[in-house]
């Protein structure tokens, strides 16, 4: 809760929307795609396409579901983003409690402190960031806390932190949910529950079907254990064949597809020095479990304990598949799961330690080593979310400090080199907001926004029916050229044949306009079409044939 405490305070002129991250608002404007056409849509296409008739290809649940909220609702898309996480989140945490207790226990007070860590615990990457930091330079800044925690510390990569992202709480409810289906023996439901990630998440899903099938086929081909049929195997290996053929094969025949395939193809990577500090914990623990060959071979008797074994070691070859092939993202694969993997074979171990502690040690020097423990495995999660706290007071310097930028779609903190430092989310302004009305009245239906602005053309694709040339970065097929194209454009009125066949939209932020109307504008016969105190749109009439707009059948001139 503490970032989106954050991200609701009140800030004069600009609410809050929801979307706490950058890449949150992109699953809104999925959403929406169900319905911004004639009719209702089973399937979706791109938002961040330029082209309305591209193909409607996708298909999630979580888009539907998310979908028929707001257009039952009729309430801001944040709103719904945001209560949709709540919901996951809270069925992400139940099941996650129903897998501890199915594995560890919740008897005796050890077990609800093993319960705290399983959430909330971590590694070691702050320590090692302030070391490295003190070594190296002998100074310390708020970020070298993070140095080696990807993203920012949004990768995620131990358990906690993704309840606060609504998609990933979902993914991980329904990951966990088959595993603990599988401890419970509910092969069926495990099938089913593996079904639904693989639709509702390509890495996500290829994680968990690759360790299933790995495990089933250790269990069923190697071990003959009986505990395992067959055909759950085959069932699985069937769900792996369909999740690689919709996503490597039917997606790749669409030529926008292949773009962003092409774009993905990303090499963020788990480095050596972000993964031995995160796991090296949990880790020691599981290692504990099984330090000598009797303990190993009668910890390794169980098909549950071969399992998270499994697990652990198919999830880290994911996440470092950059060994075998090119990479695409091997990040994707970490968002906790080895992590809670080696916390599973380790937590019997934890559990052993803080109850020896107090008779150990007596009471009182033992509730101090178990508090420092905790304290230690709880660190990187902890100083993380504190953080956030910490931008809140910055809302009360002084504007002219530079370490808050006030930007049309959001606050960006930096040290005042320009740099992000921190990322409060995306809020909207009064303007944008009769920006954003205006643009979805039914005059604008199957109009091209033009912005040099990323954001608000991202933006526009969740709060109207309108497409924009340039929109999310990752998810706009051929982003760069698009931006080098629309940089020509505001720069020398160089227009694109696609664009002179359509009624664009080119919006100014009046910041940045010049003071009066650029030449080719006038040129091209704009008409000034919307003005407000921060923003100005120009409408350009098409010069050749009628293009079909959305909700608005063929668009007439």
């Amino acid at each position: 809760m503490i970032p989106y405490l954050v991200h609701l305070l009140p800030t004069p002129g600009w609410r809050p929307t929801g979307f706490i991250q950058p890449d949150m608002a992109s699953y809104m404007a999925n959403a929406r795609e169900h319905f911004d056409n004639d009719r209702f849509q089973l399937l979706y296409g791109n938002p961040f396409s330029p082209s309305y008739e591209t193909r409607s290809i996708y298909f999630q649940p979580m888009t539907l579901v998310l979908g028929l909220a707001w257009r039952l609702s009729g309430r801001d898309p944040g709103l719904v983003f945001t209560m949709f996480g709540v919901l996951a989140a809270w069925s992400c945490a139940r099941v996650a409690v129903a897998l501890y207790r199915e594995v560890v226990g919740l008897e005796a007070w050890p077990h609800w402190l093993g319960l705290l860590v399983f959430f909330w615990g971590g590694g070691l990457l702050v320590l090692a960031g302030l070391a490295h930091s003190l070594v190296t330079r002998g100074t310390l800044d708020q970020l070298d806390l993070f140095a080696f925690d990807p993203g920012d510390g949004w990768w995620f990569l131990s358990f906690g932190r993704n309840l606060i992202f609504p998609t990933e709480a979902l993914y991980h409810a329904l990951f966990i949910g088959s595993i603990l289906c599988i401890c419970k023996r509910r092969l069926r439901r495990a099938a089913v529950l593996a079904l639904l990630t693989s639709i509702s998440h390509p890495f996500t899903g290829a994680e968990l079907l690759a360790i299933l099938v790995a495990w089933a086929f250790l269990e069923v081909e190697f071990l003959r254990s009986r505990v395992i049929p067959r055909r759950f195997l085959v069932t699985l290996v069937g769900i792996l064949a369909f999740h690689g053929a919709y996503y490597l094969v039917f997606l790749r025949g669409f030529d926008e597809h292949r773009q962003l395939m092409e774009a993905w193809k990303i090499p963020w990577l788990l480095e050596a020095s972000s993964f031995v500090p995160a796991y090296i914990l949990v880790g020691s623990l599981a290692t504990w479990s099984f330090r000598r060959y009797p303990l190993a071979r009668r910890y390794f008797a169980t098909p549950r304990n071969r399992l998270f074994l499994v697990w652990f070691l198919v999830a880290f070859a994911m996440a470092n598949h950059e060994f075998a092939i090119r990479p695409i993202q091997p990040l994707h694969f970490t968002r906790g799961y080895e992590w809670m993997a080696l916390f599973l074979m380790g937590a019997n171990t934890l559990i052993t330690l803080f109850a020896a502690l107090p008779r150990r040690l007596g009471i009182g020097p033992g509730a101090l080593g178990i508090t420092l423990l905790v304290a230690i495995l709880v660190l990187d999660n902890a100083l993380w979310l504190a953080r956030f706290p910490q931008i809140a007071l910055r809302f009360g310097r002084r504007e002219q400090e530079a370490l808050c930028v006030q930007s049309p779609t959001g606050f960006r903190f930096s040290a005042g080199k320009g740099d992000l430092l921190h990322w409060t989310g995306f809020r909207i302004s009064s303007d944008m907001d009769d920006l954003f009305e205006w643009m979805s009245g039914p005059e604008n239906r199957g109009s091209l926004l033009l912005t040099r602005d990323p954001y608000l053309g991202y933006l526009a694709s969740v709060y109207t029916p309108l497409r924009s040339w340039v929109g999310h970065v990752f998810n706009t097929p051929n982003f760069p050229v698009r931006m080098a194209e629309v940089e020509d454009l505001f720069r020398e009125g160089k227009i694109k044949d696609y664009w002179a066949g359509r009624t664009v939209l080119i919006l100014f932020d009046r910041g940045s306009m010049p003071g009066q109307e650029p030449d080719w504008l006038k040129q091209r016969g704009s008409q000034q079409a919307f003005r407000n105190d921060s923003f100005q749109v120009f409408r350009i009439k098409p010069t050749e044939r009628p293009i079909a707009g959305r909700n608005a059948g063929t668009v007439r001139f």
